[in-house]
């Protein structure tokens, strides 16, 4: 019998008994499914991290005011001043930085000459709008100029335009009132915020929110609410690349550590790296895909137990026809492979099975995915490589737990195996 012969006869077979053999291959059916649907659930979930962080800012990290509350020198307290920047930026001081944005982050009342909302009043120098995946809906950034002039002008989230104004289009021109002093509104911002972003402590929704130059903010708006030793409520700092962020760290901390004239004590500030959350995230997905995996490999297993099981008893059934063809000239080899592939076709079946099912978990998890990020191009997809590895476990699986039946057929005494009731 060709090999062509045996898959035809093999295929054949599994029709006869369909619920049987659907049965046999559920193991394989679930685990090649729980494979697939995880590989393709694990890039997406990949994708969506990575598109979250540069939403932050790629090669950022945070400081902020602030002391450590394990700390035991009650005497310590936080200090961060925009006068820590000139430190920072000094020429050999911290080469491994880029450029430092600040922010001074208040709530006020905010109107158009009508009601009142109270909304989030960030000052920010112009390079802040640099950082991450920033977009203007309309209008345009305030200047350098600007920010050292003390200019009252405003660029507003888009949340904001519209509950003053119903569109984003109506507000660049207008005059707003931000806790009685009069701004002009340049721009308005429509940047989304990163579904990552309150794991980082940053929980202001860009659209909520209204953006001025930071001295006009700490010298005319909140005057009141700085004191001598904090006047910033962050700075992000951004590292020339991102295999430079630790060494930049280090540089900062120890900057800032002599400006603040410390030696034995703690830090007065604290510095937040997103590339530790972004780790932190890997290994909560690295941890999420073992899962699967090993419920993919259990099925597999069990898959696997109910191929063999399933072909022992086809060579109990089926003794007379190898005692058959065995006195008609049919070799150990023949009778080997005939059952090998058999098992082979089951595990093969059962795997294409388990691909459609991967696909139907991929549409869940894209489901999700979207949910989180609300980005349609975020999705779990089932790659070529995750089929062919599929295919290739299946197979390999009927060639493992087929062997055994296929063996014993083989060894098969044709004359006892007529002599078979």
């Amino acid at each position: 019998m060709s090999i062509l012969e045996a898959f035809r006869v093999a295929w054949q077979a599994m029709l006869t008994h369909k619920l049987r053999s659907f049965l046999t291959m559920l193991g394989i059916i679930i685990g090649v499914g729980a494979v697939v649907g995880m590989l393709a659930i694990g890039d997406g979930y990949q994708l969506f991290i990575e598109r979250e962080f540069n939403k932050i800012g790629v090669g950022v990290f945070y400081v902020n005011p602030d002391v450590d509350s394990r700390n035991t020198d009650e005497t310590l307290r936080p200090q961060l001043r925009a006068d820590d920047v000139a430190a920072i930026m000094r020429p050999g001081a911290a080469p491994a930085v880029e450029f430092v944005a600040l922010e001074l982050n208040r709530s006020g009342t905010v109107s158009a000459g009508g009601p009142r909302y109270l909304f989030g009043i960030k000052g920010v120098t112009p390079n802040f709008f640099q950082i991450g995946d920033t977009s203007l809906g309309d209008g345009r950034y305030f200047t350098e100029a600007e920010e050292l002039t003390n200019a009252r002008v405003a660029v507003i989230g888009d949340g904001v335009a519209k509950t003053l104004f119903g569109d984003i289009y109506q507000a660049v021109g207008q005059r707003i009132s931000l806790n009685g002093v009069q701004f002009e509104v340049i721009g308005v911002s429509t940047t989304k915020q990163s579904g990552l972003a309150g794991a980082l402590g940053r929980f202001s929704s860009p659209s909520e929110q209204v953006y001025v130059p930071y001295l006009t903010a700490r010298d005319r708006l909140f005057r009141n609410n700085v004191t001598s030793r904090v006047d910033v409520s962050s700075m992000t700092v951004k590292a020339r690349s991102v295999p430079e962020i630790e060494a930049a760290i280090r540089q900062v901390t120890e900057v800032l550590r002599q400006e603040h004239r410390l030696t034995y004590q703690a830090n007065d500030f604290r510095v937040t790296n997103p590339q530790q959350a972004s780790e932190q995230f890997k290994q909560i997905t690295t941890g999420f895909s073992a899962f699967l995996g090993t419920i993919g490999g259990i099925s597999l297993l069990v898959g696997g137990i109910g191929i063999m099981n399933i072909m022992l008893v086809s060579v109990a059934q089926r003794t007379k026809e190898i005692g058959l063809r065995k006195a008609v000239g049919a070799r150990r080899r023949d009778i080997m492979w005939q059952f090998l592939i058999e098992a082979v076709v089951l595990c093969l079946a059962g795997g294409a099975l388990g691909i459609g099912l991967g696909y139907l978990f991929s549409f869940g998890g894209s489901y999700i995915l979207y949910t989180l990020s609300e980005d349609p191009t975020v999705k779990a997809s089932v790659s070529l490589s995750s089929i062919i590895m599929a295919t290739s476990i299946s197979a390999g699986i009927g060639i493992f737990f087929g062997l055994f039946p296929a063996m014993r057929a083989a060894r098969l005494d044709p004359i006892r195996a007529l002599r078979n009731e």
